[in-house]
């Protein structure tokens, strides 16, 4: 049976696991009843955590270096006629290559999670271009093909008479309105435009929308699914979220 002095110099062997098997049962069984042994293994193994991870980082601290090579290089006492023979630094590699492994590994998820990002974000700005791209290219029909037809509407009695064009397309549906001059509206009140049919049935609301700070204003409404042909269009004062029905009187109205 070893003495603790013996149990105590082979602590970092039996923390590396190089004790054999009888050895290191009788280390176990002598560790869990001296409290000086379980201290001193807890901190060659404190120590060799250190070491294994300035593999892929910055050099472990002097101080932890010196403990586990003094630690390694300390010859534990025969037992049994026996001398322990200790195995040399480059046997614990396969340990530090493992780490290393380990660190690579996580080092590519992080690259990787960084690039899907960025996909992600860029496959994002594509869509928004895409759609701003379709937009413009149906304004710009909207506005100069052959078939469609346009509307002027005004306002009378106005210092700063407002203005509006409604362009629509038949054959898709698309409306197209700009206006200029419009006032200023109170809070929870927007404007609404509408479409009058031109066989005599009620108007149809075509969307709501609101001037900035210089009374412009703007609605585009693609594939409206409105397949009757305008009298005219016109702009009325709404609750926000606009009406089925206009309110009267009507803010413009076209020609």
């Amino acid at each position: 049976m070893k003495t603790h002095q013996q149990i105590f110099d082979d602590l970092a062997l039996y923390a590396l696991r190089e004790l054999p098997a009888a050895e290191a049962e009788e280390t176990r069984r002598h560790i869990e009843e001296c409290p000086q042994c379980r201290r001193e293994l807890n901190e060659i193994n404190s120590d060799l955590a250190v070491v294994a991870l300035s593999s892929v980082a910055s050099a472990p601290p002097q101080r932890t270096r010196e403990r586990l090579m003094k630690a390694i290089k300390t010859e534990p006492r025969p037992t049994s006629g026996l001398i322990m023979r200790r195995r040399p630094w480059w046997s614990f590699a396969p340990l530090f290559a493992l780490v290393l492994l380990v660190a690579f590994g996580l080092m590519l998820w992080r690259d990787n999670a960084s690039l899907r990002r960025r996909l992600e974000a860029s496959e994002q700005r594509e869509h928004s271009q895409a759609a701003d791209l379709e937009r413009a290219s149906m304004v710009l029909e909207a506005l100069t093909a052959p078939w469609s037809t346009h509307y002027a509407l005004v306002a009378n009695k106005a210092s700063r008479v407002p203005q509006g064009r409604a362009s629509y397309m038949q054959k898709t549906g698309t409306i197209v309105f700009t206006a200029q001059n419009l006032a200023a509206l109170p809070d929870q009140k927007t404007y609404e435009l509408w479409l009058v049919p031109a066989n005599g049935s009620k108007p149809m609301p075509c969307g709501t929308f609101k001037p900035d700070a210089h009374g412009d204003a703007s609605l585009v409404m693609p594939k409206s699914n409105m397949k009757t042909m305008p009298k005219t269009f016109a702009v009325t004062v709404e609750p926000d979220g606009g009406s089925q029905t206009p309110t009267m009187p009507m803010v413009m109205a076209g020609d």
